[in-house]
């Protein structure tokens, strides 16, 4: 499972499970920043990297049969 984190200017933060939801609240915004996180079934998490409002979001996760970068 993914997290989107969205940190706000004002330094509340929002935490969603879909990226576009997430990118609409970085536009509302201006200032925001945002974190992916990924969630294994073991309760193990890692950074995936901050969200691009423009370009690509896909990542490659360290250390599993991935070969490429994808939204997985």
């Amino acid at each position: 499972m993914k997290q989107y984190i969205v940190t706000h200017t004002d330094g509340t933060t929002e935490e969603f499970y879909n990226l576009n939801s997430a990118k609409a609240a970085m536009r509302q915004d201006k200032g925001s920043t945002g974190v992916i996180y990924k969630t294994w079934s073991n309760g193990d998490f890692e950074c995936l990297g901050s969200i691009n409002l423009k370009g690509d979001n896909k990542t490659f996760v360290a250390n599993t049969r991935q070969t490429t970068k994808s939204y997985n």
